[in-house]
């Protein structure tokens, strides 16, 4: 007779599947817990990231309606730009701020005058076109010396270089001819590593002035010679930064028609009451940059004879800048070929700081009216810096 094994396992066999399951499923559990918690700690890590995120955008974004506010009202009330103006004004602006319910550490604004500073692009008369502005490029000659020293010796830059170079990058409808003997166009470009071509067109960014030939990282240092006439000047070296100099603003459209095509240009005239004093020095006659001081002087004089200080000067009378630095009237007559004593674009930084952190939002505002007459801000641009 035959005897089958019996089919149930033995005890033992039974507690140990029962064991080895249990702790797999503890095992599951376990893991399940620890990655459970590690997303919620994220989690939470993220929604505080975010939230102070999102606070510091809404306040720097209160921050750029409190400018555009600032600069609307200052529309409806005066006919010129200055810095005698309460947008121009630093204490204002934080006093404002205050009063508002923000903290001076919280939130911070600046609003800066486009074309207090040097247009890139008006070194060219119109666009499409390649005509030469003769004024502008006396600017720039004046303000290359401020970076190029006249020794040779010490620097071999030639400021007809730069000046030859950035007209063929702006120029169009010269059959890529190049200006003088050290212009620069798409054949120079495509022989570098890596090759690009040559924009013939307005620049739309400032950094792109470095890859104009003759232009480049260190263009903006200045000589040894201009910071001790700065420092004498003004006893120190100013800020001399491309965007403390130059804008890329300042666009007229619809200026004229030639065979159908809309031509547009920038102005170039540059704010004599509101540029620094490089640019001020850059607009006067070779030999008298430093004459900008005066000017600019004048431009800040307050009188304390009140128990409400005031500036001295009126900067809306045509010519007050001659009186100031002691032009003649041929002077006189070039220099208000150059400039304006109003302005509609600007440049608004406003920073928001909570939790440690920080986030700076730079538009570039337009300034002009409805069609009921009434000032309202447009931004053209808009960065996060």
């Amino acid at each position: 007779m035959i005897t089958l094994p019996s089919l149930s396992p033995p005890l033992k066999n039974q507690k140990g599947m029962a064991l080895l399951v249990t702790l797999s499923i503890i095992a599951v559990i376990l893991a399940v817990s620890f990655e459970m918690n590690r997303r919620v700690r994220l989690r939470i890590m993220t929604t505080a990231q975010d939230k102070t995120e999102y606070i510091l955008e809404e306040t720097a974004r209160t921050g750029l309606e409190i400018a555009k506010a600032v600069l609307q009202q200052d529309a409806s009330e005066n006919h010129i730009d200055s810095v005698q103006d309460k947008w121009a004004d630093p204490d204002f602006l934080n006093a404002l701020i205050t009063s508002l319910g923000y903290a001076r550490e919280t939130l911070s604004l600046t609003i800066t005058d486009e074309l207090g500073k040097i247009q890139v692009n008006a070194l060219v008369k119109e666009f499409p076109g390649h005509v030469i502005n003769p004024e502008q490029r006396t600017i720039w000659e004046n303000l290359l010396s401020f970076f190029i020293s006249k020794d040779k010796s010490e620097d071999e830059r030639d400021p007809d270089e730069i000046i030859n170079c950035l007209k063929d990058w702006l120029d169009s409808n010269d059959d890529d001819l190049i200006t003088g003997v050290s212009g620069a166009e798409s054949d120079y470009y495509q022989s570098l590593s890596p090759p690009y071509d040559c924009a013939n067109r307005p620049i739309y960014d400032l950094n792109e002035l470095f890859r104009v030939k003759g232009i480049t990282k260190d263009f903006l240092a200045i000589s040894q010679d201009m910071a001790n006439f700065f420092s004498d000047m003004i006893g120190e070296v100013p800020d001399l930064t491309p965007e403390k100099l130059f804008t890329a603003f300042g666009a007229q459209h619809n200026v004229s028609k030639d065979k159908g095509i809309k031509k547009y240009n920038y102005p170039g005239k540059i704010n004599i009451n509101t540029a620094p004093i490089p640019v001020i020095a850059a607009i006067l006659p070779w030999g008298k940059q430093d004459l900008a001081v005066a000017i600019d002087a004048y431009r800040s004089e307050k009188s304390d004879e009140s128990d409400e200080e005031s500036f001295t000067n009126n900067l809306g009378r045509k010519g007050w800048y001659a009186d100031a630095a002691g032009l003649t009237s041929e002077e006189k007559a070039a220099m208000e070929k150059k400039i304006t004593y109003r302005s509609h674009i600007f440049s608004v930084e406003s920073q928001a700081t909570a939790n440690g952190q920080s986030l700076t939002l730079q538009n570039i505002i337009l300034r002009k009216k409805d069609k009921n007459g009434k000032w309202y801000c447009k931004p053209l641009v808009q960065r996060i810096k």
